[in-house]
C-alpha cells in the first residue's frame, strides 16, 4: 500500500503543477490583455489624461465688437465687468443648516446624538445655528455694499432665483417620477426619491455686473468663504445711448397739444430695436451651427460654449459672426513650469448709417404721450376712441447714398410698458415696423405711377384728364374718386393736369393711367422702383431662412394669368394705380421708391451698415428730368395749396397749417388705404375676443 501511494505521489504532483501553471498562464494572459488594452487600445486616452494632470488649459475670454452710428457714437459695446455668484445652498439657507447640524452632532458626540430624541436634536441645532446665520448675513451685506444695492433689492433677486429653481425642479422631478412609475409600476419598486437638479448644486449669479473696485472688495471676502461666494470675470454689454433726453418745443405741435412750453422726453435705448440684444443662453441651434469642439479633435475658438453670449435680434443677431470674437488659450505645463499663451481676438466693430441724434428726436416725437401717435379729434371718421395709441413708423433716407439715417417705430420694445396687454397684442411692439410690417401704399404711390406712365409713353407731359367721379362708365359704385361720396355731395374734380391731380390726389386721374398701362406693365415699372422686392439692409442673418425685411406684395406673372382668365386684370390695374388691391409695401419701400424718383430712376439699395450693401443690384429705369420736376411740383402743392391733402388740419377753431417751418421747401404726399377689420378690445375687459373687430379703420 505505501508503495502504491508513493507511486501516485509524482502523478499528483505533476497534476497540481499543471493546474498551477494553467492558473498562472490565465493570470498572465489577463495581465497581458489588460496591458495591451491600457497601452495600445486606450493608450492615447490615458496619455491625454496623464498629460492633462501635468498640463492645465484655460480659455481666455474674448469680447464682442462695438456698434457705432455714422458719427462714431457708441450704440453698443462690451465693458469689462465682474459677476458675483453664490452657492445655491447659501441662497436657500441650507448651508447654515448643514453646518449647524454638524456642530450640534460633534458637540453631543455620535452616540448621544443617535440616542437623542428629535426635540433634543432640534434644540441643539438651533443653538448651534446663529454663527452660521451671521456668516450668511455678512455675505449678503458684503455683496449689497459692494454692488451698491439695497439689501431689500438683493433679497428680491434671491427670492426670484429660489422661485425659478423650484419651478425647474418641480418639472424635472415630475419627469423623474413618471420614469420611476413607468419602470416599477405605480407604487411599486423602491421608494421614489427625487434627485437634485443641476441648478440646486450650482452657484447662481446674483449680481451680473460689478466694476473693478467693488469686485476686489467682494473677492477679498470670497477668499475666506470659497464655498459660498465666487467672483467671476465677465463682460457686460452696455448701451451708452440709453435714456437720452430730447427737448420738444410744444409750439411746433398742433394747437390742441400746445399746453405748456418745452416738453422733455426721455428716449429709452435709442435705436434699441435696430441694434438688438444679446442672450446669455446658448441654444442647441447655435452650437450645431458653429460647435466649439470639432469632430477632428480641434476647436473653433469662435464656436459656442455653454457660457457664451449670443446675438438675439437686430444687428447683434444679423452680424453675430462678425461681432463675436475668438477666445484665447493659456496652457500651463506643471512639470516643466512652462506657460504658453495665445491671445484672444476681439470681434470686429460695425458702423451703422444711423444718425443717433436724429433717431432720438424721431423716437421722442413718436412717443404716445406727445400726442401725435394717438387718435385725436381731428382724425375724422375713425371708429377708434380718442386717445387710442396708434402704431407708426418713420424712415429717413439719404438720397445720394441710399444710407438709412433714421428708422424708428412705435410702439417699440422699449416704450411699450404703458400699453395694456390687449393693445400690445394688437400692435405687436416687438416688430420693427419700417422693415417688417407691410401695408397697402394708398395714394403715396401716385407720383410713381405718373412717372411710369410718362416713361412708358402712355401719358403726354402736361396732359389733362377729366375726373368724372368714377372710372367705369356703367358702374358708378366701383373705382370711385375719394370725393365722389354722399358726404361730399358726389363731387368730382373736373379736368386736371398732372400737378393738380397729385395735389388733389384725384383717384380717377390715376385710374385712367392704370388702365392705359395695363396690369403687367404697371406692375413691372413699380417693381423696378422696389415694390415687391426683398430689401436687404443688413438685418437678416446670412444663415437665416426667414429674412427680417418684408418684401411686400405686387401682382406677379401667375396673378396676371389668373386675373385675365377672370376678366379682372383691368380692375386690378386700376386698383394698383392708387396703391390698393394685391399690393403692399413697408415704409422702407416707400422711402426707397421716392429716393429713386428724385434720382431720376436710379436705384440704390438702401443700406444700414457702412461698407456693406445688398448683393442684389437693383434695376434702374431712367426717368425724364421734366417728369420728375412735375412730380415734385405736385408734391409741393400737396403742402402749399389750400386743397392739398397735407396743407392743414381741420380744427374746431378753423384750418391750421400742418407744417410751420420757415425757410424750408417741403414736398409731401398723403395716402390712405382700406384696411381689414382692426382687432380691438371693444368692451375694455383687457382681452381681445375673436369677434371684437372694428371696421372702417384705415392705413394712412
Amino acid at each position: 500500500m505505501p508503495t502504491a501511494t508513493r507511486r501516485k505521489a509524482p502523478h499528483l504532483f505533476h497534476h497540481r503543477l499543471r493546474l498551477l501553471t494553467a492558473a498562472f498562464g490565465v493570470v498572465l494572459l489577463l495581465l497581458l490583455t489588460q496591458a495591451i488594452r491600457l497601452t495600445i487600445i486606450q493608450g492615447d486616452a490615458h496619455r491625454l489624461t496623464a498629460e492633462s494632470r501635468l498640463r492645465s488649459v484655460r480659455w481666455l475670454p474674448t469680447w464682442r465688437g462695438t456698434i457705432f452710428d455714422r458719427e462714431g457714437r457708441v450704440l453698443a459695446r462690451d465693458e469689462p465687468r465682474w459677476e458675483i455668484a453664490v452657492a445655491y445652498d447659501a441662497i436657500t439657507g441650507q448651508w447654515a443648516d448643514d453646518h449647524a447640524v454638524r456642530d450640534a452632532r460633534d458637540a453631543m458626540g455620535r452616540d448621544a446624538w443617535n440616542m437623542a430624541s428629535p426635540e433634543v436634536r432640534v434644540a441643539a441645532i438651533e443653538e448651534a445655528r446663529p454663527p452660521w446665520d451671521a456668516v450668511l448675513e455678512s455675505v449678503w451685506k458684503t455683496i449689497a455694499r459692494g454692488a451698491d444695492m439695497d439689501r431689500d433689492a438683493l433679497e428680491l433677486e434671491l427670492n426670484a432665483i429660489r422661485a425659478r429653481v423650484q419651478r425647474m425642479a418641480a418639472v424635472v422631478w415630475d419627469q423623474q417620477r413618471r420614469r420611476h412609475d413607468a419602470l416599477h409600476g405605480q407604487g411599486g419598486g423602491p421608494r421614489f426619491t427625487p434627485r437634485p437638479i443641476r441648478e440646486q448644486v450650482a452657484a447662481h449669479i446674483v449680481v451680473p455686473s460689478v466694476s473693478d473696485a467693488p469686485a476686489a472688495s467682494i473677492e477679498a471676502f470670497a477668499a475666506d468663504h470659497p464655498d459660498l461666494v465666487e467672483v467671476r470675470y465677465a463682460r457686460h454689454r452696455s448701451h451708452p445711448q440709453d435714456n437720452i433726453v430730447v427737448e420738444i418745443d410744444r409750439m411746433t405741435l398742433p394747437s390742441p397739444l400746445r399746453n405748456g412750453g418745452r416738453l422733455l422726453v426721455s428716449v429709452p435705448r435709442v435705436a434699441g430695436d435696430i441694434v438688438g440684444d444679446i442672450r446669455s443662453e446658448v441654444w442647441e441651434e447655435d452650437a450645431s451651427r458653429r460647435p466649439f469642439h470639432l469632430k477632428d479633435g480641434e476647436v473653433d475658438r469662435g464656436g459656442y460654449r455653454e457660457e457664451d453670449q449670443v446675438g438675439a435680434r437686430g444687428i447683434e443677431r444679423a452680424w453675430e459672426d462678425v461681432l463675436r470674437g475668438e477666445v484665447g488659450l493659456l496652457v500651463r505645463d506643471h512639470a516643466k513650469g512652462d506657460v504658453s499663451r495665445e491671445e484672444p481676438v476681439g470681434g470686429a466693430d460695425i458702423q451703422l448709417t444711423l444718425d443717433t441724434g436724429l433717431q432720438a428726436r424721431v423716437e421722442a416725437v413718436l412717443q404716445p404721450f406727445v400726442g401725435l401717435t394717438v387718435v385725436q379729434p381731428w382724425h375724422g371718421n375713425t371708429p377708434l376712441p380718442v386717445g387710442t395709441p396708434l402704431a407708426a413708423s418713420v424712415v429717413v433716407l439719404e438720397i445720394n447714398s441710399g444710407e438709412i439715417l433714421t428708422m424708428a417705430s412705435t410702439p417699440s420694445s422699449f416704450n411699450s410698458d404703458r400699453l395694456k396687454d390687449s393693445q400690445a397684442e394688437a400692435m405687436q411692439p416687438w416688430l420693427l415696423r419700417p422693415v417688417e410690417v407691410a401695408a397697402p401704399p394708398g395714394s403715396i404711390v401716385k407720383p410713381l405711377v405718373m412717372a411710369a406712365a410718362v416713361g412708358a409713353g402712355v401719358l403726354e407731359p402736361g396732359e389733362r384728364i377729366e375726373c368724372k367721379g368714377h372710372h367705369f362708365e356703367d358702374q358708378p359704385d366701383m373705382a370711385r374718386c375719394w370725393i365722389y361720396r354722399p358726404r361730399y355731395d358726389m363731387a368730382t374734380h373736373g379736368e386736371l393736369g398732372p400737378i393738380e391731380a397729385l395735389a388733389r390726389s384725384c383717384n380717377c386721374w390715376f385710374y385712367e393711367l392704370g388702365e392705359r398701362m395695363g396690369l403687367e406693365r404697371l406692375s413691372g415699372w413699380l417693381g423696378d422702383m422696389g415694390l415687391g422686392h426683398q430689401p436687404d439692409v443688413g438685418l437678416s442673418p446670412s444663415w437665416g431662412s426667414s429674412p427680417v425685411e418684408n418684401a411686400g406684395l405686387r401682382p406677379e406673372q401667375e396673378d396676371f394669368e389668373i386675373l385675365r382668365e377672370r376678366g379682372e386684370a383691368t380692375f386690378e390695374a386700376v386698383m394698383l394705380s392708387i396703391g390698393q388691391g394685391r399690393t403692399t409695401w413697408t415704409p422702407l419701400h416707400a422711402a426707397d421708391a421716392y429716393a429713386t424718383l428724385v434720382r431720376h430712376g436710379l436705384r440704390m439699395a438702401p443700406t444700414l451698415v457702412r461698407g456693406w450693401s445688398s448683393p442684389d443690384v437693383p434695376v434702374s429705369r431712367e426717368l425724364d428730368p421734366s417728369t420728375v420736376a412735375t412730380a415734385i411740383a405736385g408734391l409741393e402743392d400737396v403742402v402749399e395749396m389750400s386743397y392739398g391733402s397735407a396743407n392743414h388740419l381741420p380744427l374746431p377753431s378753423g384750418n391750421e397749417p400742418i407744417f410751420n417751418i420757415d425757410g424750408i421747401k417741403l414736398a409731401a404726399k398723403t395716402g390712405t388705404a382700406q384696411a381689414p377689420p382692426w382687432r380691438h378690445d371693444i368692451n375694455g375687459d383687457g382681452v381681445i375676443e375673436a369677434d371684437e373687430r372694428l371696421s372702417g379703420v384705415e392705413h394712412a
